[in-house]
């Protein structure tokens, strides 16, 4: 109906929330030129592997639409391998949840995730064939490339059970307060760089509460805890 022109103009470029779900191997690019202004996108049910491609149909500016969008609910996608394969700027982005979208790989090439500077939340859920978060760039090798999320407060990982690592590289949370992962055990490291945690103090894993000690490498205690739960 949307895209058929039945809903006025003015309606569509006031709305705030828009909720999809539908069966669909090519995700409508065209739906978000018709509605510039929504800060809530939830899909769910289509069968596209890809979002935002980096060759977008029609010349389409992801940029110009993704401007104003805060909440980003992805569920039950099928298909799905990643969300962005390129650059792109999700400027106000400040919650992101996945949940069941099973084969998902990744979520963000490291271009994408370096514009990710309002993200507060993030919450994965239920993605089994996902393996890590931030996906390098083709041909970069190094581990000196450093991503920073300077917003981002929670972090939630369940029943991710091929996710392994969140980025093969640098990684800085100087806002992260609440890091919870429950039934993800291959994920044995954060990072294969440095990673900064300032304000971190707690972590739950599989609701077991542990307590890092000050100046505390997070990546250390996570391979500890590892060790200990095949040990067992």
């Amino acid at each position: 109906m949307i895209l058929s022109g039945e809903f006025q103009r003015d309606l569509l470029y006031n709305l705030k929330v828009l909720a999809l779900w539908f069966e669909r191997d090519v995700f409508p690019h065209e739906i978000l030129e018709l509605v510039p202004n929504i800060e809530k996108l939830v899909l769910c049910g289509g069968s596209f592997r890809e979002m935002f491609c980096c060759e977008s149909p029609n010349n389409v500016d992801y940029n110009g639409l993704l401007l104003q969008l805060k909440v980003l609910h992805l569920e039950s996608l099928g298909n799905l391998i990643s969300i962005a394969a390129c650059k792109l700027t999700f400027s106000n982005l400040t919650y992101l949840n996945v949940k069941g979208c099973n084969n998902l790989r990744y979520l963000f090439k490291s271009s994408a995730a370096k514009n990710l500077g309002q993200l507060k939340r993030m919450e994965i859920k239920w993605c089994e064939s996902i393996e890590e978060i931030v996906s390098k760039e083709m041909g970069d090798l190094s581990n000196e490339d450093e991503i920073i999320f300077p917003q981002l407060n929670c972090l939630n990982f369940e029943d991710l059970e091929n996710l392994r690592i969140f980025y093969k590289g640098n990684l800085s949370f100087p806002s992260l307060e609440e890091f919870s992962v429950t039934d993800c055990h291959q994920l044995i490291t954060l990072s294969t760089g440095t990673l900064e945690v300032h304000k971190l103090s707690h972590v739950t894993i599989d609701s077991k509460e542990i307590i890092i000690p000050l100046k505390s490498d997070l990546n250390t205690i996570m391979r500890k805890t590892f060790l200990a739960e095949v040990c067992v």
